[in-house]
């Protein structure tokens, strides 16, 4: 995507650094080339209200993975301003209501936030968030949140296992416009094909504007189930970021106060928390990077380069999975990042990543090149025309997608839907023991490859 309220995005940034931090070669320039911008315009002069948090109940209630999802969970939820305390009761799942005999107590961290956005009025609410930790592996729990009169309905989560177990994980790319008419659907027909995942990761751009306090309202509504009830691991895209404040990108505000990532990313470096991060869940590493901020700051890409290299050397868990925004390999017209290319693949070839899961293109595409395979996918309609895709094996435009990855054992079954449910690509890993190559099965359709982009 480009970002429509960053004008200076129409030149790239680039910075350098001094090593290419244990890999051996040395990286003049790490230059992210995110393509055409479109101008931010003056504001309307009637734009949309911002939604005003009333009513007292439960809103924008999501579980958020911890460092280890196999002993706990995050939830994070907010409530009208001057709601007042926050807690989460919770208790083992049983097949009736006989959990509510035994249901324990934990009181949120709350705080009330206040947003300016752009265009809108002023919101005020009160964010909660609450850690339940020292549960069982691999046991099903109920929970539900509200101030002690007031609760959002019993919800169910369900720990990871300590060991390595068959589960099944859903990926999405951009989503960004039109969240809730357009992206509901795609989010929809993933549960409907994919009940049994676990975790649902968001390669960035969830949203179109970082500070529209309703865009961030339709994401939670397009999909309230899927993010109740789904350990969520998002990664934070340029249009997650707002106009440099004293000299540097900003967060949206309402990332940190959203959601209760794993702060187990870059120690010391603030910037980066809860936007580079790592989870184990059930033999897997998933990792998140945060794209833009390395784009913008030459410090925090050599911070997140040497986490990320640390992460991998000192990696138990037989499959990696890195996703990030920006593409290593890109598939729209004019987007090419070479230089982000050149400073991340070595470490990922080197430390044998095995899937990159990345958004930003608005196009589909899938290939390998002899290291990862490198996935681009769109959730939402905003769809970019095709361009340097000579490196996928399978790729489509103007066609909204959703990913579900199943892991067990030794092999990795990775599908792409289409929003109507037919399956577009398909590939399975196989991998003979850890730290070996996987072995690569393309199992995509014999059909043909879509190009159903509407002219603009």
């Amino acid at each position: 995507m480009t970002p429509s309220f960053n004008p200076r995005r129409a030149c790239a940034s680039a910075f350098r650094l001094a090593t290419a931090l244990g890999c051996g070669v040395a990286l003049s320039a790490l230059l992210l080339a995110v393509g055409p911008v479109a101008a931010q315009g003056p504001a309307k002069a009637r734009a949309p209200a911002e939604p005003i948090i009333t009513g007292g109940k439960p809103q924008r209630l999501i579980v958020n993975p911890t460092e280890d999802p196999s002993r706990g969970f995050a939830v994070t939820w907010r409530m009208e301003a001057g709601a007042g305390k926050g807690l989460v009761e919770y208790a083992e799942a049983t097949p009736g209501p006989a959990f509510e005999d035994a249901v324990s107590t934990v009181m949120a961290t709350s705080e009330v936030v206040q947003y300016a956005p752009r265009n809108g009025a002023p919101v005020s609410a009160t964010a909660h968030s609450a850690v339940i930790d020292g549960l069982k592996p691999e046991t099903l729990y109920v929970y539900r949140v509200g101030d002690g009169r007031t609760f959002s309905a019993w919800r169910q989560v369900r720990t990871a296992a300590s060991t390595a177990k068959p589960f099944t994980f859903l990926y999405f790319g951009d989503v960004q416009n039109e969240v809730e008419s357009h992206g509901s659907r795609v989010m929809r027909m993933a549960r409907r094909l994919a009940p049994d995942a676990a975790l649902a990761l968001y390669a960035g751009d969830l949203i179109n504007r970082s500070d529209a306090d309703r865009e961030w309202a339709e994401w939670f509504d397009m999909a309230p189930d899927l993010h109740a009830e789904l350990l969520t691991l998002p990664s934070p895209g340029n249009h997650e970021y707002g106009p440099p404040v004293e000299g540097r990108q900003a967060l949206a505000p309402q990332w940190r106060q959203q959601f209760t990532l794993p702060r187990n990313g870059p120690a010391g470096v603030e910037a980066l928390s809860e936007t580079v991060y790592q989870v184990d869940y059930q033999g897997v590493r998933f990792l998140s990077l945060d794209a833009d901020a390395m784009s913008d700051h030459p410090e925090l890409a050599e911070a997140t380069l040497t986490w990320l290299q640390a992460r991998l050397a000192d990696n138990p868990n037989a499959w990696t999975v890195v996703f990030l925004h920006y593409p290593i390999y890109s598939t729209a017209k004019g987007r090419d990042n070479p230089e982000l290319r050149a400073a991340l693949e070595p470490v990922l070839q080197r430390y044998g990543v095995d899937l990159v899961l990345q958004g930003h293109d608005h196009t589909y595409a899938r290939g390998r090149k002899g290291g990862p395979v490198y996935v681009v996918s769109v959730a939402g309609p905003k769809q970019y025309p095709a361009g340097q895709d000579d490196w996928a094996s399978r790729k489509a435009t103007g066609v909204q997608l959703f990913q579900a990855i199943s892991v067990d054992g030794g092999e990795l079954t990775y599908k792409a839907y289409t929003a109507t449910g037919a399956l577009y690509d398909a590939f399975r890993l196989s991998k003979p023991a850890r730290g070996k190559p996987a072995r690569l099965i393309d199992l995509a359709p014999k059909s043909d490859e879509l190009n159903l982009r509407r002219a603009p």
